[in-house]
């Protein structure tokens, strides 16, 4: 029986069957394409920031950011347990 649970959740987790994700056959597609297109402008839009700024600028900036996301994420998390 426990092999038919494994199958069950591969089958499950399929990019296909996951229809939360992917609405249908081409989704994943366009997901792919759009999300690539996104990334882009943002990572260009971070290079153009930090252009001219010394390694140490950039070091400073880089760890405020994850100290400012982490902290946001804690902070969700927390006020959503309660």
């Amino acid at each position: 029986m426990w092999h038919h649970a494994a199958a069950y959740a591969d089958h499950y987790h399929h990019p296909y069957y996951a229809h939360h994700a992917v609405a249908d056959h081409g989704g994943w597609l366009a997901h792919t394409i759009v999300g690539g297109i996104i990334h882009g402008l943002i990572y260009g839009a971070i290079f153009r920031l930090f252009r001219g700024m010394s390694l140490s600028e950039v070091l400073v900036v880089a760890v405020l950011g994850v100290t400012l996301v982490a902290g946001g994420y804690w902070m969700w998390n927390r006020s959503r347990a309660n």
